[in-house]
């Protein structure tokens, strides 16, 4: 109500203010403590001219949450001190800088009590200086990169994590002076940050996750000076890989570390560009083997737009894991030869018909993908020990509607527009638009679409891809007239209109029987 400015709620903010500030105060409830905490971040947040006459009460009554025995209420504090930082014009330094002294000196208290409140809140508030202090922490950089390094490896799990998460800060504030070697050190904080994070995410399971995440934030914010890092950091990535893959975790299933693990890559390509290309072939097959997942894919997209030369190499391993999820086989490349008899002939692909003996695109079509492993065992079965390691991820993925859907999804977000796909959408996605899922009928519907649509192949008036585009656009009528969705309905409706390129095929007399008959529909 108060991010919506309603007007009964803004008349009441004075109230709603020294409500909070009262319960900060002295109340030793917790939930009334964090209420309060929640509403003057949400107050500040909404930038309210009248809040400007509170920031010195608020900042005073931040002092105890901030260094309170439940962790929960010093992150909420450090949340609402940022808020409420933002308030304090930047220009006005008269008004800003003592309470930028406040609040370092605070900082000085909280370190000083030696305890893991004191500790956990000096951390809290030098992140917040950091962020929304301007230019006044540079001259109390040094400080704080002592205390974040004295700390890094401190008893307590919450304060050894919060110097972790301090470091990448202090790398973006003042990448010169965080790179920078000083008199009497034989290397800089980069460097000691770096080897530490680079050996934690080596030692310690429990902290590898925060290590990588915090080389990634650092490679981003200090690129020319990570190279000499760039080598231990992807070696440290790729053990972290195969001592995953060596645990036999099922592929897909939540791991926190392997999701930090192809952020961290996305974070490198993104701070380095085609100077990790060399670095990322050796463990590109390995980060397909935590299965088919949105880190995954994000990850991909990245490499594809910064490291432009392993998009063939991508493609290749995104299409086969795909098509065995889809499928229960490797997809085929097209053979132009091979194609030409099967199309004379009018017979399926017999690449794709392995699945169908096996059942599994039958199990799949129909929305039964606990019984579509037995082709998916056979193909495994068949390809002996020289099956890469992406094949035999793609194998022991366990499939559901999810899976399916994420599968469907990433043959409309990666552009394959380089390779014929005419079959593999003819004879196998198209069966997905019978899908007994909802869910999947309508990312099957946007895929077949975003591939045709994006494809120039099928925008001609003969040639192969006719065929194919009219069998599209027949089938996404029928989806648009016949489905039991309302919103898979929409969807294709809203294809049929998108793709310039159905306009010839959808000319067909049935097909423009069909679409009169939207004219009843109920959406």
């Amino acid at each position: 109500m108060i991010e919506k400015r309603w007007a009964s709620v803004m008349s009441s903010v004075e109230t709603e203010v020294n409500r909070s500030l009262e319960w900060l105060g002295s109340e030793r409830n917790e939930v009334r403590r964090m209420t309060a905490l929640r509403i003057i971040e949400v107050l500040c947040n909404s930038d309210l001219v009248s809040l400007h006459l509170y920031i010195s009460k608020i900042f005073t009554e931040l002092r105890n949450p901030l260094r309170n025995q439940r962790h929960e209420t010093r992150m909420a504090a450090a949340c609402t001190l940022g808020a409420c930082m933002e308030l304090i014009p930047m220009s006005e330094r008269n008004v800003r800088n003592p309470w930028l002294n406040f609040l370092y000196e605070e900082l000085q208290r909280n370190f000083q009590m030696a305890s893991v409140e004191g500790y956990h809140g000096a951390l809290l508030v030098s992140q917040e200086l950091l962020q929304h202090g301007g230019m006044y922490m540079q001259s109390h950089f040094g400080q704080v990169c002592n205390m974040a390094l004295k700390l890094k490896e401190y008893r307590d799990p919450i304060v050894h994590r919060a110097a972790i998460a301090l470091l990448p800060v202090l790398a973006r504030y003042s990448p010169q002076e965080f790179t920078r070697v000083n008199t009497g050190s034989s290397e800089s904080m980069m460097g000691r940050a770096c080897n530490y994070l680079i050996t934690l995410s080596r030692t310690s399971a429990r902290d590898r996750a925060a290590a990588f995440l915090a080389l990634g934030n650092i490679a981003q914010f200090c690129s020319t000076e990570y190279r000499s890092f760039l080598e231990p950091t992807t070696r440290a990535i790729r053990d972290a890989l195969i001592q995953r893959a060596k645990m036999r975790i099922p592929p897909a299933e939540a791991d926190e570390t392997v999701t930090a693990v192809l952020q961290t890559i996305a974070t490198l390509a993104t701070a380095m560009g085609p100077a990790l290309t060399r670095y990322v072939r050796d463990i590109l097959d390995l980060m397909f083997t935590a299965g088919l997942s949105q880190a995954l894919c994000d990850s991909l997209l990245v490499l594809e737009r910064e490291v432009s030369q392993l998009q063939p190499a991508i493609q290749g391993r995104l299409l086969d894991m795909v098509s065995i999820i889809l499928v229960g086989v490797p997809f085929r490349p097209s053979q132009q030869s091979l194609d030409d008899l099967e199309q004379r002939m009018g017979t399926m692909s017999m690449h794709y018909a392995t699945a169908q003996n096996g059942h599994r695109s039958g199990a799949a079509a129909n929305g039964n993908t606990a019984n579509g492993a037995s082709s998916r065992d056979a193909y495994a079965g068949s390809v002996s020990d020289s099956t890469s390691l992406v094949v035999r991820a793609a194998n022991n993925i366990h499939v559901t509607n999810d899976t399916l859907v994420l599968a469907l999804r990433t043959l409309r977000i990666f552009d394959f527009s380089e390779e014929n796909l005419s079959e593999f959408v003819r004879n196998e996605i198209l069966r997905y638009l019978t899908n007994s899922s909802a869910a999947v009928r309508k990312e099957a519907i946007h895929a077949v679409s975003h591939i045709v649509m994006a494809d120039p192949l099928y925008r001609s008036m003969a040639g192969a891809g006719v065929e194919v585009a009219s069998e599209v656009v027949q089938r996404l009528v029928s989806a648009a007239v016949i489905d039991v969705d309302r919103d898979v309905r929409l969807m294709a409706v809203q294809m049929l209109k998108k793709g310039i390129c159905f306009d010839f095929h959808m000319g067909k007399a049935q097909n423009i029987q069909d679409l009169f008959l939207l004219l009843n529909d109920e959406v």
